[in-house]
């Protein structure tokens, strides 16, 4: 059988040899009528694509390259499931990569992507700097990074701490913790740390960063879990104990421990994820969480790679609340 070509498929459908080739690069200028017609030849024929030949045609590619530090985060998973919907909608498909904080690697990464002519590159991982990314010959599209001439999709982290820590004051906790597993003061999410410090600056405060809790699913991710919120329980003792957490893997492994230790949830102790991810909805009991809004996210991003403009999006905080907190029981 012979290979079905664009010819066969303006013959079938009674359009001109510009008109399908616009049906397959901007099907958006033509009328719906129209695209009904190529749509219907192309099923009766039988036609598939030849990626390759577009490729070489018109230089550029339905791929889009995404690269992520890792995949241990609820939020990075979400956004992952949330960006192959958008894309689908839109005609791309996805290369996805973890970088497994090397730059090195990534930067070999990028290269392999730039070998397929990518539409452009989706970047959720610090490792390269701003100059490093500005020089890329392709759009680059960064979410919760700051700093570049490239586009930025970042979440109003400053005014997701304050919403977490007025929850908590509003809700009668006497002592204030936050627990992170990295920070950087150039990072969009430090932000989320001054909102909340901001409103509980005249408070009893305290911060905890734990490196082990990148990966919460680790036997020593657990452990150190352990020992924190038994030295926590130890110097607060009969106090009420607010615990925002910089993500919900994080907060769900403090859920977890509470569980484990037999504190009570939410009267001893109140804790707030960020992102508002799956794993906020599925924990025991689930979890109170600052919204990303991790859909509008991914749909900016995708939609950024058509009408690609360097500025920062900013997407609202949303207080989810849920059950780790007082107020959704009273």
């Amino acid at each position: 059988m012979s290979k079905v070509k664009i010819t066969d498929i303006a013959e079938r459908s009674g359009v001109s040899l510009t008109t399908v080739s616009r049906y397959f690069n901007h099907p958006e200028l033509l009328s719906k009528e129209t695209q009904d017609k190529i749509q219907s030849a192309i099923k009766e024929l039988n036609y598939q694509q030849d990626n390759l030949a577009r490729i070489l045609v018109t230089g550029q590619s339905n791929l889009v390259g995404v690269i992520f530090p890792h995949l241990h985060l609820s939020f990075y998973t979400e956004l992952l499931n949330q960006l192959i919907l958008h894309s689908k909608e839109n005609g791309y498909n996805l290369i996805v990569y973890t970088s497994d904080n090397s730059k090195e690697e990534e930067l070999q990464l990028i290269q392999t992507l730039l070998s397929y002519r990518i539409k452009g590159l989706i970047l959720l991982s610090h490792l390269l700097s701003s100059s490093d990314i500005e020089t890329l010959p392709v759009p680059v599209i960064s979410i919760e990074r700051a700093g570049g001439n490239f586009k930025q999709i970042n979440n109003d982290n400053f005014n997701g701490g304050k919403l977490a820590a007025n929850l908590l004051i509003q809700n009668g906790c006497e002592v204030f913790i936050h627990i992170n597993n990295d920070f950087r003061e150039t990072w969009p999410s430090f932000k989320r740390i001054l909102g909340f410090e901001y409103e509980v600056r005249d408070l009893c405060y305290e911060r905890f960063i734990v490196k082990e809790f990148t990966d919460t699913y680790t036997p020593k991710a657990l452990e150190h879990m352990k020992e924190l919120i038994q030295n926590i329980m130890t110097k607060y003792a009969g106090k009420k104990i607010g615990i925002f957490c910089s993500n919900d893997n994080i907060a769900n492994l403090v859920e977890h421990q509470c569980i484990k230790s037999g504190i009570s949830i939410p009267d001893t102790i109140e804790i707030i994820g960020y992102d508002n991810s799956p794993v906020s909805d599925y924990a025991v009991y689930p979890i109170t969480s600052i919204d990303q809004n991790i859909s509008l996210m991914a749909q900016i991003a995708i939609q950024s790679l058509e009408n690609y403009i360097p500025c920062e999006s900013m997407v609202p905080a949303t207080l989810i609340e849920k059950e780790t907190t007082t107020s959704v029981k009273s």
